[in-house]
This record gives C-alpha cells, sequence and structure tokens, in this order.
C-alpha cells in the first residue's frame, strides 16, 4: 500500500513539474514575439537618402581616383628622358581645369554632364596620344596600369551612375507619393544624371 502510495506521489509531482515546465515555455515564447512597426515617413527619408549619399560617395570617389590617375600618368610620362614638355604641361593643365568642373548634387544637370563628360574624354584622348608619342614609356608598366585602371574606371562610373539615378527615382517617388505630409521647402527632390523624359524614351 505505501508502495503504490509512494509511485503516485511520484508520477503526480512529474506531471506538475512537466506542466510548470510547459508553461514557462509557453511564456517565453510570448514574450519573444516582437511585433516589427513600419518605418514613419522620416524614418523612410533618412533610410533613402542614407543609401543615395552612399551612392553619391562611391561615384565621386571612384571619379576622383580617376583623374588622380590620370595625373599620375601624365607624371610618369614626365619621367622619360625624352618627353613632350609642352603637351606634359598642357595635360597637367586640362586635368586640373576638368577636375574643377565636377558636378555636385545640387547642381546635376544635362548641360554640365555633358560638358563635363566631353572635356573628360578630350582629356583621356590627348593623355592617351602623349603617352603613344613619348618612346621611353615602355619602359614604365606603370603607365600601362594606370592607362587600364582610367579605362576600367570610366566604365564603372556608368553603372554607378544608373544605381544613383535609381535610388533617387524612388526617393522623388515616395516624396511624391507622401507630399501632404512632407514639408516640400525642406526635403527637395533630388536630381539625376539622367533627366527623367529621356530615361522613359530609352526604356
Amino acid at each position: 500500500m505505501k508502495r503504490t502510495y509512494f509511485t503516485a506521489l511520484v508520477g503526480a509531482i512529474s506531471l506538475l513539474i512537466a506542466a510548470c515546465s510547459d508553461n514557462h515555455s509557453a511564456d517565453n515564447n510570448q514574450q519573444t514575439v516582437e511585433v516589427v512597426k513600419a518605418p514613419t515617413i522620416s524614418e523612410k527619408i533618412s533610410i533613402l537618402n542614407n543609401s543615395i549619399d552612399s551612392s553619391w560617395n562611391a561615384i565621386i570617389q571612384l571619379d576622383s581616383q580617376k583623374f588622380a590617375n590620370i595625373k599620375r600618368l601624365v607624371e610618369e610620362i614626365s619621367y622619360c628622358k625624352k618627353y613632350d614638355e609642352k603637351g606634359v604641361a598642357k595635360a597637367l593643365k586640362l586635368t586640373a581645369e576638368v577636375y574643377a568642373m565636377q558636378y555636385t548634387q545640387t547642381n546635376l544637370s544635362d548641360s554640365l554632364i555633358t560638358a563635363y563628360d566631353t572635356k573628360t574624354d578630350e582629356l583621356i584622348r590627348f593623355v592617351r596620344n602623349l603617352k603613344g608619342n613619348t618612346d621611353e614609356i615602355t619602359q614604365h608598366p606603370l603607365a600601362d596600369q594606370l592607362e587600364n585602371e582610367i579605362t576600367e574606371a570610366d566604365g564603372q562610373l556608368v553603372n554607378y551612375r544608373s544605381r544613383y539615378d535609381l535610388l533617387a527615382s524612388e526617393f522623388n517617388s515616395f516624396l511624391d507619393a507622401n507630399k501632404e505630409a512632407i514639408d516640400v521647402n525642406k526635403i527637395q527632390k533630388k536630381r539625376l544624371f539622367t533627366a527623367p523624359a529621356l530615361k522613359a524614351k530609352v526604356s
């Protein structure tokens, strides 16, 4: 009789412990459930702005490095025993002048971008010709490396600008969709590398 009572008592205690454990686990599961709130308009604007700024900084960094490589290539040409001194001086002057035309987020325009890209292409062609007309440059392997990096940067820049335009367009569309809740005097739309009308025509 005592043995039966003891066995029943142990069984009851085990069931009680198991029930408590289940309740504790359920409480923990309930505590870990978090309600994810959608970002507010100001938070969304901040998120979009951060993405745009990051994309813009990548463009400027790539473009600035390209001009640094152009300048370095001209200097490498000047290290040769025989080179076109007037050509090198002109190339360095043009490099500084064109780089000074570099755009900003606030002054982007079709005319500025066209002028900047045209002058940049002319500068690169001039420096390539200068390099090609310098015989001893073949003994300077860095010159070829710099020229290749300049060419690669030109190609990458197209993709970087397209990425920026996508983010900027998303930002502008968000402003349009929420214009009643946004102070347009404080938050302006982003300028694009490609005009919206032209983008629509191309696509």
